[in-house]
């Protein structure tokens, strides 16, 4: 049964999509340096005359666990791939299907909401595009989409994220 945090999972087409992020490696308690970078990606945006066309997400590459750091993005959507900087990375959200659920409430509990959803997938048979390296546990699409706009909800306990795990192609939608 899931948890009371998640929407019921499904699975979802994504088109590909540019985005501009900031890479990092941190642990869990540097994860104020981790959400300043959203802002800060924003004004880089707005110097460049760009806008999002999206919620910002953090795209784990590697995992951390309490004591590990995770290898990470923290990135926006763009409508045109355009060009990064030292600091600013491109890339693209990859396109293909993926297993999807909104996590609602307050971000401590999201833990909660990605084990449930790994857990649907498992149960439905679905491949999750992921793979082992000795220790690491290494991802090719494992996204967190902040679509509560943070700036005018403040209150942490009514906050919507969308979670989404990249699945193997053979297992369309």
């Amino acid at each position: 049964m899931l948890q009371k945090y998640i929407s019921e999972p499904f699975v979802a087409e994504r088109t590909e999509q540019p985005y501009v992020g900031i890479s990092i490696l941190a642990d869990l308690s540097e994860w104020d340096e981790v959400n300043g970078l959203v802002g800060e990606l924003f004004e880089w945006l707005k110097t460049q005359g760009t806008k999002p066309a999206g919620a910002p997400f953090f795209r784990y590459w590697c995992m951390g666990d309490s004591e590990g750091k995770y290898q990470m993005e923290v990135g926006v959507p763009v409508k045109r791939m355009v060009a990064g900087d030292r600091r600013v990375v491109v890339g693209y959200i990859p396109g293909g299907s993926y297993a999807t659920a909104m996590h609602k409430g307050h971000p401590e509990n999201l833990e909660k909401s990605l084990e449930a959803l790994e857990q649907w997938a498992m149960k439905e048979g679905l491949d999750i595009d992921k793979r082992w390296e000795g220790e690491a546990e290494i991802w090719n699409g494992r996204f967190e989409f902040y679509v509560t706009d943070f700036e005018t909800e403040e209150d942490l306990n009514k906050w919507a994220i969308e979670i989404a795990f990249l699945l193997l192609g053979d297992d369309a939608a």
